[in-house]
């Protein structure tokens, strides 16, 4: 009888320690036998992924372009630019939209529980900046939708195309580990109070992204001119091809990695709002502005 007991006890003492956290390492008489091998590939997975930055924050830039997005009827439309964009699944996310249009409008989808409302410019060049967050909890595309009546001169055709007044959020999984960052380049549209003009601009001209993480940046550029975004202490040096007259603006992408922290200046080396020594391109917040790399 105590020879039963004890083989119980014995039994459970094992099933007990099977059912321990992963920290608690198989004993050498039931571990498998592994090679030199697989114990070094073994090493260099988990130093890999303990290496592996993770991302704690995304930002995401949008911009409402009233009547400046060229569509497939030949006429100019109200627009997000983008229209389309990525996140990452768990991660919280700062969406911001700057209108330029004097008209309110939404970013709205039930999934994701957003219904952001988008007020009106109140003065012609001076966006209003709209923020919501949240954080994408399933992978997935998701479509959006404004709800506020858009695209009056054309009998609201932008409301119901996608790359207009609706478009998709693309939720990837956390193992895509990059961030995204989306920017628009328009012609005359910025309002500067120091000369009371209208200026070329990128939107946003300043943006945060987080050391070690892949970044792709994706420029919707509705100037007919070339621009570029150079930073030489990022290694940037991209170039950016003008819109075309018949199929609207240029989309270009690109991807770097930062590797140190700080703010860094970008400037836009081609000449910009009228010549080399304009006011946009000597100035932040229109064809210059600042990455900050953040830990």
């Amino acid at each position: 009888m105590k020879k039963t007991i004890l083989a119980s006890i014995a039994l459970s003492a094992l099933v007990v320690a099977g059912c321990g956290t992963a920290n608690n390492a198989p004993s050498a008489s039931t571990a498998p036998t592994q090679t030199a091998n697989q114990t070094t590939a073994a090493s260099n997975t988990s130093s890999t992924t303990t290496q592996q930055t993770a991302l704690k924050q995304q930002e995401i830039d949008l911009t409402v372009l009233p009547g400046a997005h060229l569509g497939p009827d030949g006429k100019l439309h109200d627009s997000y630019s983008p229209a389309d964009f990525k996140v990452v699944q768990g991660v919280p996310v700062t969406l911001t939209v700057y209108n330029f249009d004097g008209g309110t409008h939404t970013l709205t989808n039930a999934a994701l529980g957003l219904n952001l409302q988008v007020k009106g410019s109140t003065k012609k060049g001076v966006p209003s900046a709209n923020t919501v967050t949240f954080t994408p909890t399933k992978v997935g595309t998701y479509t959006w939708q404004c709800m506020d009546p858009c695209d009056g001169q054309n009998g609201g055709w932008a409301m119901t195309h996608n790359g207009y007044m609706q478009g998709t959020i693309t939720v990837v999984p956390p193992s895509t580990n990059t961030q995204y960052i989306d920017l628009t380049i328009k012609d005359g549209v910025r309002f500067a109070s120091a000369d009371g003009k209208l200026h070329d601009s990128y939107s946003p001209a300043d943006f945060t992204v987080q050391k070690g993480i892949p970044v792709t940046v994706t420029v919707d550029n509705y100037d007919t001119g070339e621009h570029s975004l150079t930073a030489p202490d990022l290694g940037l040096n991209q170039v950016f091809k003008g819109a075309s007259k018949t199929t609207g603006p240029s989309v270009t992408t690109f991807t770097f990695t930062p590797t140190k922290t700080g703010d860094f200046t970008w400037r836009c080396e081609f000449s910009c709002d009228g010549g080399m020594d304009s006011y946009s391109m000597t100035h932040p917040g229109y064809m210059m502005g600042t990455i900050h790399v953040v830990d």
